[in-house]
């Protein structure tokens, strides 16, 4: 800035005034300013500035994973929800590891973000506390208590109950669940699910998968060779762990929906596929990254009260895999 002030004629302060596009100076001193900066190469440091500022408008935006398309919906739904707020998105990945999803949560404070919104957190609400180091937060798609951070999620434990009543409403009553890892902090859908076999006097038969097409495709295949009772339906953690049961039936000459029906949950867009056609739980991905987004800007404008919890109600999208008409 003093080179640029020196090529100009101008006080370095001036050309400060210019960079912050202040209205207080005259056409053609701000034209020589730019000029000067033109030639000399200069670029005013944003990071300085924005720290000077004491605020970066730099958001960090943790998901869970990206093989996963819901996670690609959440963030059409952030975008949207932050586009002309003059943000900046910085993203990484948690792979359901506690240990990096903490080291990307410290990244983003040490990198001074304004918030931190995490999509698919699986550690502890004390953890994520700590890290953040007072840095406002929003959790998505899990409810967590923990100060100065909001959630916003899809209700779980309903989605597990519209599974089984859409499933014995059309005849099922044996219906399993293919479950996620027990350490997984995401047992609504599950509790959904036993809540709703219960009330029916049903037997539960839980699976656990890894929540990828690869692993219902391994447990199912691991269950058809045990030789245990078939059960007539099956209730998946997500869609594509839905997604590779249907793959494992179909390797055994087993049709979906006549000898085993499927429902799945996340109701991502592969779901709705002719070709697919898998019966889902919609969780409303880019609505939530909307409302996650408006609730971090509320937070970081200083407009939000206490950490509050928005919960969406989640729909049953009935296709082809559970639908004996089709």
């Amino acid at each position: 800035m003093e080179d640029v002030a020196r090529e100009a004629g101008v006080s370095r302060a001036l050309v400060s005034l210019v960079m912050r596009d202040s209205p207080k100076v005259s056409p053609a001193k701000r034209t020589a300013v730019l000029e000067s900066a033109a030639a000399l190469g200069y670029s005013p440091n944003r990071l300085a500035s924005r720290l000077a500022s004491h605020r970066t408008h730099t958001l960090g935006v943790l998901f869970l994973d990206l093989h996963n398309s819901v996670f690609a919906d959440i963030h059409d739904g952030l975008s949207a929800g932050l586009a002309g707020s003059g943000n900046q998105v910085m993203v990484a990945v948690g792979s359901a590891d506690p240990r990096t999803e903490l080291e990307a949560v410290r990244s983003f404070v040490d990198l001074r973000v304004d918030g931190v919104i995490l999509a698919g957190y699986t550690g502890t609400s004390e953890d994520l506390t700590a890290a953040l180091r007072g840095t406002p937060g929003v959790v998505i798609t899990r409810e967590l208590e923990a100060d100065g951070v909001d959630s916003v999620l899809t209700d779980d434990f309903r989605s597990g109950v519209l599974a089984v009543e859409h499933l014995y409403g059309l005849g099922h009553r044996r219906i399993a669940h293919v479950d996620i890892s027990d350490w997984l902090p995401y047992t609504a859908r599950r509790e959904g699910y036993l809540h709703a076999m219960r009330q029916f006097g049903l037997e539960p038969q839980l699976v656990h998968s890894d929540m990828t097409e690869r692993g219902g495709r391994a447990v199912m295949e691991q269950f058809l060779d045990s030789g245990a009772e078939r059960p007539t339906a099956i209730f998946a953690h997500n869609d594509l762990t839905a997604i590779g049961v249907m793959e494992a039936l179909a390797g055994r000459g087993l049709a979906v929906p006549s000898d085993v029906a499927i429902v799945g949950c996340d109701n991502i867009e592969f779901a709705a596929s002719p070709l697919i056609g898998l019966t889902s739980i919609d969780q409303h991905a880019r609505e939530l990254g909307l409302v996650a987004a408006q609730a971090m800007l509320d937070r970081i404008a200083g407009t939000a009260g206490p950490a509050a919890t928005r919960k969406l109600e989640p729909a049953l999208m009935v296709r082809r895999s559970s639908d004996p008409a089709a």
